[in-house]
């Protein structure tokens, strides 16, 4: 079974239940069309740890990119929610993104459609 994450914006939480993230995965639409007819597993849901957090320096950041690799997850889809509406994306999830990729991990670009 693949198993997959989702990482999205923790400012996102005043707002965001993760609801369009798990109704996407669950119908298997937008970001997650291509698992369609295979078995997959969310092993993670998390979130970045702030815009005051570099996450290279952040030893939690770093645990939790370890524990993504620990449990064999394949790949991570960043939420809609790391999109500024400009269409830049966070420099925060850009290093978190990079940091995951040099654990072997895919990075996969947006859960859903905003």
């Amino acid at each position: 079974m693949k198993k997959i994450a989702m990482l999205t914006c923790l400012k996102a939480n005043r707002v965001c239940t993760g609801a369009a993230c798990f109704q996407a995965f669950h119908e298997q639409t937008r970001g997650f069309e291509r698992y369609r007819g295979q078995q997959v597993q969310v092993a993670a849901f998390m979130k970045c740890n702030g815009c005051d957090s570099d996450p290279i320096k952040d030893e939690g950041m770093r645990e939790k990119v370890e524990r993504l690799k620990k449990e064999q997850v394949e790949a991570v889809h960043l939420g809609a929610c790391t999109i500024r509406k400009d269409g830049s994306r966070c420099e925060n999830i850009a290093r978190i993104a990079e940091m995951i990729r040099e654990q072997g991990i895919v990075i996969m670009d947006k859960t859903h459609n905003p």
